[in-house]
């Protein structure tokens, strides 16, 4: 089969694949920079240039010590070196005095003291913990905002002595120090309040999506495009719960290797996502993602336990831990590429878009915040890529269950139409079916009645016929004869006539035709009737059947028993599922060894033919006569 040529849509759509993501990073980073709309005499001062002073004392230095710094300002931890606090020193002049309560806010690492003109303004910890480590893991900077009374602002100069904390394993920071009127600072504040409300919200909606991916997993259990997407989206969460947790749940280094556990699975996990999503079913793309998981998080958990900080280069494991995470996401990126040049389609781009956003704001931030720190302020944009993938993941869920739920109707109606079709035709079947066999029926019916009339009455009427005509019957005998015939003929009748089912009615028939001939016999016939219940078996030609086993039995008994009285009667047995039809004579009884005749054969024929049994026994207590039993269902077998 001749491979199909691909569409050259793919060709503008995986140049925008490859350069929109570059460019839009580029725009995030200058916007996330660029200052918020600020009055310009709202009095706002931003300090950057200090006076760094190598001193672990509480008490702010001396002037003139130190050596020029600039701010924002880190210090990774000396690796085999005692790490020791030091001070920052910023001066600044105000032309007249402030007139109102001013705040000073920055960012902080470790522990800070503010002091003010030598004054203590504030203290992130208790001064008796200003030395002490940190005792977790710190994730970014905290922010430490600080009330200024005006009175402490008067027209000169000033100072602000800040004590910076020792480096812990993540190292020391110290961002610029914005004093000023409160509503301006408060003002200045707005980026860093957007940055950190995106990454809480963030969190909150990976959770929530990846929790609900996770039950629709358990629901469709086959398909783990779902359960992988909900790990990845859970782990982005857990990624971001240090901006939603006050304090770090677990203590260093076990917050730690907990975070760079959920970092190697969000992004060792991203090809295998982009690959389920896609429908890309090579083997080597799970292979090589399940490969950096299983070799990545024994080497990044063995570093995060000893605490070893990720900016110092001195050792190998931070060159290990860009370099693997770089290959991870270009094979993310190659994987989402690859997809769409196989199929442009809305999805495929957009995943792709988001995949090489991802891959490019990890390298400008890495490159800024960690290799070539200080060189380029830089906001952990991250957190775009991570809330653009999380809602992206569920819209391409909406879009996966839409569809699915529109081929499920699709088949549901496909399905109906066939079944409908299906139902017709069997029905049309059904219904000649039922006309071939009611034909059948009718035909086999007749039958049975011709040869009942031919056997029964046509018998008595030729054997009257030719004794008439040869002289050697009498009247009466004629009449007699006659007589048999028509009560015969009435008694076929009756039996048809009784359609229902209902026993009672044939057993009346019975009686009005066969009483005659057995009072004219010299026995005496006594009805001793109970329930006598509508029976299905009796339906249709079924009364028939009975009537004939009856008249049979008492025909038995008319020229066999020798009986004075025969009794009739019926009785329902203790679980209500059967009618027994008892016909007891007081005659000479049967043998002991009965050979059944043609007529017995007949009876026990009829019975089996309305689901029932036929026996013959001898009457309790012992006595005279036999007793005949006819056990029948009431219910339709």
């Amino acid at each position: 089969m001749p491979q199909q040529a691909r569409p050259r849509s793919f060709i503008p759509a995986v140049g925008v694949a490859l350069l929109l993501p570059l460019l839009l990073t580029a725009l995030l980073h200058v916007l996330s920079l660029r200052p918020w709309a600020q009055d310009a005499d709202s009095g706002l001062l931003v300090l950057t240039d200090v006076l760094r002073v190598a001193d672990a004392s509480l008490r702010p230095p001396g002037p003139d010590q130190g050596r020029p710094a600039r701010l924002p300002l880190f210090e990774a931890a000396a690796p085999g070196q005692q790490a020791s606090p030091l001070w920052l020193v910023a001066r600044f002049e105000l032309r007249r005095g402030a007139d109102t309560t001013w705040a000073l806010a920055f960012g902080h690492r470790t522990p800070v003291l503010v002091y003010l003109d030598g004054r203590l303004l504030a203290n992130s910890v208790p001064l008796t913990e200003a030395d002490e480590p940190p005792r977790n893991l710190q994730i970014g900077e905290r922010r430490l905002v600080a009330s200024v009374p005006a009175s402490w602002l008067g027209e000169g100069g000033h100072e602000i002595a800040l004590r910076v904390g020792a480096p812990g394993s993540g190292g020391t920071s110290v961002s610029a120090l914005t004093i000023g009127p409160a509503p301006a600072v408060d003002a200045a504040d707005r980026p860093r309040r957007f940055w950190l409300g995106l990454r809480v919200s963030t969190a909150l909606a990976a959770l929530v999506i990846g929790t609900l991916l996770l039950f629709v997993w358990l629901v469709e259990r086959r398909d783990h495009l779902y359960f992988v997407s909900a790990l990845q989206l859970l782990m982005l969460a857990l990624l971001l719960a240090p901006y939603m947790l006050p304090e770090p749940p677990l203590p260093s280094p076990w917050w730690r290797m907990l975070l760079d556990a959920a970092d190697i699975l969000a992004k060792g996990l991203a090809p295998l996502v982009i690959a389920a999503w896609a429908g890309d079913a090579r083997p080597w793309v799970p292979r090589a993602a399940l490969g950096y998981v299983a070799l990545a998080l024994p080497v990044d958990l063995l570093a995060a336990y000893h605490g070893v900080p990720w900016t110092d280069f001195s050792q190998p494991w931070p060159w290990w831990a860009l370099a693997s995470r770089l290959a991870v996401l270009t094979l993310a990126a190659a994987v989402a590429l690859q997809a769409l040049a196989r199929r442009a389609d809305a999805a495929r781009l957009g995943t792709a878009l988001l995949t090489g956003l991802a891959l490019w704001v990890w390298l400008d931030v890495s490159a800024f915040a960690i290799v070539l720190r200080g060189w380029l302020p830089v906001v952990d944009l991250n957190v775009v890529a991570y809330a653009g993938w999380a809602l992206w993941v569920a819209l391409l869920l909406h879009r996966r269950l839409v569809r699915e739920r529109r081929r499920e109707r699709q088949l549901r109606d496909e399905l109906a139409t066939q079944l409908a079709e299906r139902t017709r035709a069997l029905r049309e079947q059904f219904d000649a079916l039922k006309q071939s066999e009611s034909a059948r029926l009718a035909a086999a019916e007749r039958e049975r009645l011709l040869q009942e009339m031919h056997d029964g009455l046509g018998a008595q009427l030729t054997t009257t016929k030719m004794l008439a005509s040869e002289g050697r019957i009498s009247h009466s005998e004629m009449v007699d004869a006659l007589d048999a015939c028509l009560r015969e003929m009435r008694l076929t009748v009756d039996a048809l006539s009784v359609t229902n089912g209902d026993i009672g009615l044939l057993l009346a028939a019975l009686r009005q035709r066969l009483e005659p001939g057995l009072r004219a016999a010299g026995i005496v016939l006594e009805w001793q009737l109970g329930e006598t219940p509508v029976l299905p078996v009796l339906a249709g030609t079924g009364g028939r059947e009975f009537a004939r086993i009856v008249q049979e039995a008492l025909a038995n008994v008319m020229h066999h028993a020798d009986a004075s009285r025969v009794a009739v009667s019926t009785r329902l047995t203790p679980d209500g599922r059967t009618l027994q039809v008892v016909i007891a004579d007081d005659g000479q009884g049967m043998p002991e060894e009965l050979r059944p005749g043609r007529g017995l054969r007949n009876m026990r024929q009829r019975a089996a033919r309305l689901a029932g049994t036929i026996q013959w026994r001898k009457p309790l207590p012992p006595g005279r006569g036999t007793e005949l039993v006819i056990e029948l269902p009431t219910t339709n077998p």
